[in-house]
């Protein structure tokens, strides 16, 4: 199946170029910063960032060329930005050429929860959306690719 739209367009565009940063969206509340982020902006080089997040069904990873906002929700905490291009998960990709990309589909929902990067260091960056949450792995966990009933589909 080819996947068509925004993301598969962006994904087109930076193949071949590093990744320079990463922000994220995270919710604040009493200074805790959730661990899960609600928003990630990846940025490469000569591209504008490419914003993903949940969608409003709980379950699809959308995509945006729209920049990341931080809002004050009140007695609710706030929304802020992070840079993380640090962290664990983004550390070895952060500096690397983004040299295949895969969309991850659902056989469940027929909906696409997610995307695995690759890059010419080695090392994969799968972003999902489970639960209304994004999630940050390595490699997809076994669990997820059996559970949902993953599928992968390469941008090309």
């Amino acid at each position: 199946m080819t996947f068509t739209g925004p993301i598969n367009t962006w994904l087109l565009t930076v193949f071949g170029k590093k990744l320079l940063s990463v922000n994220a969206l995270f919710h604040v509340f009493s200074f805790e910063r959730d661990s899960a982020p609600q928003e990630v902006g990846l940025l490469f080089e000569n591209s504008q960032m490419g914003k993903l997040y949940g969608g409003s069904d709980g379950t699809s990873l959308c995509f945006s060329l729209n920049p990341i906002s931080s809002c004050d929700l009140g007695e609710y905490g706030r929304l802020d930005i992070f840079c993380i291009s640090g962290d664990i998960h983004f550390s070895d990709v952060v500096g690397s050429r983004l040299i295949s990309a895969s969309l991850v589909q659902t056989s469940a929902e027929d909906v696409v929860i997610g995307v695995v990067l690759s890059f010419d260091n080695g090392f994969c960056l799968c972003i999902l959306n489970l639960g209304d949450e994004l999630f940050v792995y390595d490699e997809i966990p076994e669990e997820i690719m059996t559970g949902e009933g993953v599928r992968l589909n390469s941008v090309s």
